[in-house]
């Protein structure tokens, strides 16, 4: 065959139709586009591209070509392969009209399907999740330890979410964090719930952490938790602020906090012994919540009983998540209710909503049939239905009788059922961070 005027000659061993697909594919590459082929056989004109890959697709004949040069509508005439007396004619457009449905000639090449192929993100994701290790807690836990190994007993469904809820706490966060606990009625569980938030904290996830008691009056945090070397408060350290301006000197904050041992958190208090400290304003409260920040990566703020006083409305215009407590206790459930109202009211509702409530017990279980049962029942489902339009999620803390004593908090005496609800508290109090 002849290509724009050259004859084309097989070599040995090379078929006429090879040698002309390879002339052609080769023209096409020095050309940068298809080229245009009409093939003239005993079915008459057949217009069709190659392009340098030597991928064959039938095409419509150009619209300046001769009249008797169309394609024949009988697809059946359209021939396996090009002939070897074809002739490529340059076109550095694309034909007038291409279809893109159009089979390609028999025994072309098909082209390959496009297919997305999978990243490494894909085959890492595609580990399987590790099996369980064998129980450390309950009679499943006994059984491993007595035998030594020799059983390995899986870990029942209590103690896997006890796992899951571990997990949760000791996620990862992104900077520093704040969390404000609020209900403007006193004796709601705010400073005990402040104070076990942070021991959870302390004894799951470790780092640096702080409870922080901002009451605008007699505060007690400093009652519930675990005495210090010094009585200093917050209206000390903000008085010596001007300290801490330098990084360096962040181990003289031993000198105003107090460290809570085995539950690995700090306590700043509002007031001394003497509670005769003059409360911190809400500018004092923002100058040195900029300061702690630096050193804390969270911060747990209990706040008051007054929504007017400048120390509470700093606190939560400053808070990353806003958890709101309460007994479950008609009185408490509906200053709660109140305590919402004005929170959402100063546009809070956004904040409000990452949150969540914990409503804990005001007594111990009675009897199904007595009064107190009822009407503790009833006030639950209240709460449950009313603040569940607010928060993201309510956890309920059981009654314990050694926190209603106002002493300090021993966390190993606490009942199971209690330091159980507090990890799954934390965690959903994690999670909103």
């Amino acid at each position: 065959m002849t290509l724009d005027g050259r004859l084309i000659v097989p070599t040995e061993g090379v078929s006429a139709y090879g040698a002309a697909m390879a002339a052609l594919a080769e023209s096409a590459r020095q050309e940068e586009f298809p080229a245009l082929v009409r093939s003239t056989g005993s079915g008459g004109v057949t217009w069709f591209t190659v392009t340098e890959a030597g991928v064959v697709a039938a095409v419509q004949a150009p619209e300046d070509a001769d009249a008797g040069d169309q394609a024949p509508a009988d697809a059946e005439h359209t021939p396996a392969a090009p002939a070897p007396a074809a002739e490529p004619v340059r076109r550095k457009s694309a034909p007038t009209s291409v279809p893109t449905q159009q089979a390609a000639p028999k025994g072309a090449p098909e082209p390959m399907p496009t297919r997305r192929r999978p990243t490494a993100a894909d085959y890492a994701s595609t580990v399987a999740e590790p099996t369980p290790s064998p129980a450390r807690e309950e009679w499943q836990g006994v059984v491993n330890s007595l035998t030594g190994g020799a059983f390995r007993v899986k870990p029942g469904a209590a103690e896997l979410q006890r796992r899951r809820d571990r997990a949760r706490v000791q996620r990862g966060l992104s900077g520093h964090k704040t969390v404000v606990f609020v209900n403007l009625k006193g004796g709601a569980t705010k400073t005990t719930s402040t104070y076990l938030v942070g021991a959870t904290l302390g004894r799951v996830r470790g780092g640096n952490m702080l409870a922080w008691d901002n009451n605008e009056n007699q505060g007690t945090l400093g009652d519930l938790s675990m005495a210090a070397s010094h009585d200093h408060t917050a209206r000390d350290l903000l008085e010596n602020i001007e300290r801490f301006a330098i990084p360096s000197n962040s181990p003289e904050l031993t000198n105003y906090v107090r460290p809570q041992g085995e539950n690995r958190f700090h306590v700043l208090s509002s007031q001394n012994k003497a509670s005769n400290q003059e409360a911190i304003d809400g500018n004092d409260f923002v100058q040195l919540h900029g300061m702690l920040r630096q050193f804390y990566h969270l911060i747990l703020v209990d706040t008051g009983n007054a929504a007017t006083a400048s120390t509470w409305q700093a606190a939560v215009e400053i808070a990353d998540e806003i958890v709101l407590v309460a007994l479950n206790k008609r009185d408490s459930t509906k200053k709660l209710a109140a305590t919402v109202d004005i929170l959402v009211a100063q546009g809070l509702g956004d904040k409000l909503a990452r949150g969540v409530l914990l409503l804990t017990e005001a007594a111990a279980p009675q009897g199904k049939n007595t009064e107190q049962f009822r009407k503790a029942e009833e006030n639950r489902v209240e709460a449950l239905e009313h603040f569940g339009h607010y928060v993201r999620e309510i956890v309920q803390i059981p009654y314990d009788g050694g926190l209603s004593d106002g002493l300090q908090v021993v966390f190993e005496d606490l009942r199971p059922a209690t330091q159980q609800a507090y990890l799954a508290a934390t965690a959903a109090i994690v999670d909103g961070l």
